[in-house]
């Protein structure tokens, strides 16, 4: 079996170093070895992440606030895939991730010209019990701004704390699985379609 090396950027929203999201890094960690993945997790408790100010002028010409925003841009646009993975707070995502989303889902990348076209998203919920859909839609609809391709997985990888650990919770880690299958087949898509399209077709015929 071919290996296809992929680099992925994960982009950690939780700023615990033990908890629910540091289990699901190394089960993406150990997914990703398993297919030969390069990886990146980028926690971003770690970073200076300032508010954005709404002055608009981010339409016209690079962003002026100063923060690590570059840096954090860099290493997504040196990924083939990125992994969005926020935790849940007060019914949305947490407020660092947030700020996050606003900093590169709104002007920041419009005069850039939208440097994460084509890039392979997916997204992973990490909450106790409650809204999980509503986060995931809002980062699905940064995904879509940012013109990026969206790797589905079937059931969305939704983990529910009040569960217990990463490994108490089935459906999601399947569903992580199937997602980290899926940024695969995609990207095989894009370097290798005409094999893509064979393996396609074998699996229509099974």
């Amino acid at each position: 079996m071919e290996v296809v090396t992929v680099k992925v950027c994960v982009l950690v929203g939780s700023s615990r170093k033990n908890g629910l999201s540091s289990n699901i890094c190394a089960v993406l960690q150990d997914q990703f070895n398993a297919k030969g993945f390069s990886s990146n997790f980028v926690h971003l408790a770690d970073k200076h992440i300032e508010y954005c100010d709404a002055d608009n002028h981010c339409q016209f010409a690079p962003c002026k606030v100063a923060d690590d925003m570059p840096s954090i841009l860099a290493d997504m646009q040196e990924a083939d895939g990125i992994i969005y993975m926020p935790v849940m707070h007060a019914f949305g995502t947490n407020s660092k991730f947030q700020a996050f989303l606003e900093r590169v889902g709104y002007g920041y990348l419009r005069p850039l010209d939208r440097p994460l076209a084509d890039k392979i998203a997916a997204i992973i919920v990490v909450g106790r019990r409650y809204g999980h859909t509503a986060v995931y839609s809002q980062i699905m609809l940064n995904i879509m701004l940012n013109k990026m391709i969206m790797a589905g997985s079937g059931f969305p990888p939704l983990f529910f704390g009040m569960l217990g650990g990463a490994a108490d919770d089935v459906e999601a880690l399947e569903a992580v699985g199937q997602t980290v299958e899926r940024m695969h087949d995609v990207h095989m898509r894009f370097c290798n379609p005409d094999k893509a399209k064979t393996r396609f077709q074998t699996q229509l015929t099974l």
